[in-house]
């Protein structure tokens, strides 16, 4: 079944019976008891604490090293060219839709969803011509999602940035049903594999076909959502708004879960010419990405030159900002491991944090 012929029917029938097919499959084989057959022994959180690495953005505000990140969009929603805008912004460390920036890295672009002619057309009327930038292609043995030589193309050849388009085309061509339990097990072991090798995997999806009109993507929208959701870390959408602010604007939003935060808006200007898009503005409360980033400059420059801890509403004070910015941008540095943070002295409830410096410079005598 192609996943863009996906239509409205009685969801809770079918997911019942493909339950039933399911059970009936693997009824006969036998339940492993993983309660008794553990390597080791548990850990204490102090020593994985200790194991822990810093977040890491590849893209800024979009995309963590060691995680998976889905893009879902339907069909004519420009997530195509997005991915291989981004993909030639990592590919150069340039600044990615005129606002964030990247880490300049490998990529590998598996390309499903157009043929190897059609992609090629969009990439020359994109201008995107980089040798770090690598492709397979359906037509060529990889209209599949074969995990263990993803693996091995990704270790053989160094790539720290994948990108699949689409994952909803490559799972269904290995026969998977997309209301099947099993659909998001690949979902899982991409994830653990972008932790296990500390890159980023970037997933295309496809959208069910709405009653009526679309005006947003949320995450029951995305096909196989409900098991795919809870197998990635991060899930965006990216739409083009039935009401336009100006011609070609589409919304690209943050659905959740792990490091980019839920409900971030960015509004796009997509080019009609070559397909590209900028960042025009952002969601009311937040930030555009190179402000955010001036903020975490202004930040990081107060606590290492006052050397000392300070409380989210003295920063704000300091750096003239919003107090609700300072806190989100304080929260990131901390955990990209910029910054530390200690608990206040109690006056009555629960203390405040206060952040300060990583290290202290060693006094001489």
């Amino acid at each position: 079944m192609n996943p863009s012929d996906y239509t409205g029917c009685d969801i809770d029938k079918m997911q019942k019976i493909d339950n039933e097919n399911y059970q009936n499959r693997y009824h006969d084989k036998s339940v492993k008891d993983y309660s008794s057959d553990v390597g080791k022994g548990p850990e204490n959180i102090a020593d994985l604490l200790k194991t822990k690495s810093s977040r890491e953005w590849i893209i800024d505000s979009f995309g963590a090293r060691g995680s998976c990140v889905l893009l879902a969009g339907e069909t004519g929603s420009g997530k195509t060219s997005f991915i291989y805008q981004m993909a030639y912004a990592i590919s150069t460390g340039n600044i990615f839709l005129g606002e964030i920036t990247t880490q300049k890295n490998k990529v590998l672009v598996v390309q499903s969803d157009e043929s190897k002619n059609n992609a090629l057309d969009k990439l020359e009327l994109m201008d995107i011509d980089n040798p770090n930038i690598y492709f397979f292609f359906g037509e060529d043995g990889w209209d599949k999602l074969n995990i263990p030589k993803l693996r091995e193309v990704i270790v053989k050849n160094s790539f720290k940035v994948v990108i699949l388009d689409s994952v909803t085309t490559l799972l269904t061509n290995n026969g998977y049903s997309m209301r099947d339990p099993e659909f998001a097990t690949p979902l899982y072991e991409l994830n653990d594999l972008a932790g296990e090798l500390n890159i980023i995997i970037i997933c295309t999806a496809h959208l069910r076909k709405p009653e009526g009109i679309r005006n947003e993507v949320f995450v029951h929208d995305v096909i196989g959502s409900i098991t795919q959701s809870g197998a990635v870390s991060d899930i965006w959408g990216i739409w083009i708004p039935t009401k336009q602010s100006y011609k070609n604007h589409f919304i690209l939003k943050c659905l959740g879960k792990r490091n980019c935060r839920k409900g971030i808006i960015w509004n796009l200007k997509g080019d009609e010419e070559d397909f590209s898009f900028v960042l025009k503005s952002v969601g009311e409360g937040e930030l555009l990405p190179s402000k955010n980033q001036e903020l975490s400059f202004s930040i990081l420059n107060l606590l290492n030159t006052k050397n000392e801890f300070k409380t989210i509403r003295e920063i704000a004070s300091e750096t003239s900002s919003n107090e609700e910015h300072t806190r989100r941008v304080c929260k990131n540095l901390f955990l990209e491991k910029e910054i530390s943070r200690k608990r206040d002295i109690s006056k009555g409830g629960r203390p405040p944090w206060k952040y300060g410096p990583k290290t202290f410079p060693t006094c001489r005598i």
